[in-house]
């Protein structure tokens, strides 16, 4: 799928040294394992962790996982989607745990979606967080996947109520950039969901309901310094900077009565969601085209460290 988005990538290279507004890409990990080539990202995934690991802290991260799902090491539509999604959390949190290294079963699984300055998270996010952190121990057993699918469905549905609650009672930061950064992608978690419980079910995209909303009229964005400040040395430093970096600018940067930097922070945020969109796909495809298996056993480094 070839649908670049424009990329004011140099400009806010330069911004950011100067003024260190937050990083609007979506993690690699939730855009490649919900995307339509998800099965090989996870192989890809899965090797770079056990390559990453000692000898004795492979043998710890493979026990960890012979005793979630079985020597046999097969797990049920593990290369697609959410499944996918929630092996790779597994794996990262296996490794950390081989390497000695803490890890929270109830805060929102780290590097998975936006922190804001004062930490603060949507109610979605930890409730996807928990369901990645238990789909490991159903993904075999097709009655709990069906009935925890829809349940978590359901619930995210409720968390969207009381996000909007939040808001109107001015107790939540509804219209800040990284809230809505973390609303859409749960949006698009939701719809995988709904696919995860369409493929158990062996049903057609044509029962897909898709996950649908719209940005409020303004956007909040916190950019961690005095902006118009900052424009006069981010103007110097463009002036000083290369021809391609002089040419974006131009590009890009216009006199609308925002300052440089607020534009290079939205331009770039509006540029995640269409990368986001663009990487994942179109649900349908990803309906019909996927209903792989995930065999850790086969995937394993051949190493006799390992063999599940």
């Amino acid at each position: 799928m070839d649908c670049p988005s424009d990329n004011a990538a140099p400009l806010s290279t330069v911004a950011r040294d100067i003024c260190p507004f937050p990083n609007y890409n979506p993690s690699p990990l939730f855009v490649n394992m919900l995307s339509i080539n998800s099965s090989a990202h996870l192989r890809n995934h899965y090797t770079a962790v056990q390559s990453s690991l000692t000898p004795k802290q492979l043998e710890d991260f493979t026990q960890g996982l012979r005793s979630t799902f079985g020597r046999e090491g097969k797990v049920t539509f593990g290369g697609v989607g959410v499944v996918a999604l929630s092996l790779a959390v597994l794996f990262d949190t296996l490794a950390k745990q081989a390497r000695g290294e803490w890890v929270s079963e109830s805060e929102p699984i780290p590097g998975l979606f936006y922190k804001d300055l004062r930490g603060y998270y949507p109610p979605h996010v930890y409730t996807v967080s928990k369901y990645l952190r238990l789909v490991p121990h159903i993904a075999n057993n097709p009655t709990r996947m069906r009935e925890e699918t829809a349940r978590y469905i359901k619930q995210l549905t409720i968390d969207d109520q009381s996000l909007d609650n939040l808001g109107e009672n001015h107790t939540a930061p509804i219209t800040e950039d990284i809230t809505i950064l973390n609303s859409i992608l749960v949006k698009w978690f939701t719809s995988s969901l709904k696919l995860h419980l369409l493929r158990i079910k062996n049903a057609t995209a044509d029962e897909l309901v898709m996950s649908t909303g719209r940005l409020p009229a303004v956007i909040i964005f916190n950019l961690n310094c005095n902006a118009e400040a900052a424009d006069k040395e981010f103007l110097a430093e463009v002036k000083k900077s290369d021809s391609h970096i002089q040419e974006t600018f131009r590009r890009y940067m216009s006199n609308i009565g925002k300052t440089y930097l607020l534009q290079v922070a939205e331009l770039e945020w509006v540029n995640a969601i269409f990368d986001l969109s663009c990487a994942i796909g179109n649900m349908d495809d990803l309906l019909i085209a996927q209903r792989q298996d995930f065999d850790l056993k086969a995937n394993a480094l051949k190493n006799g460290q390992n063999t599940l």
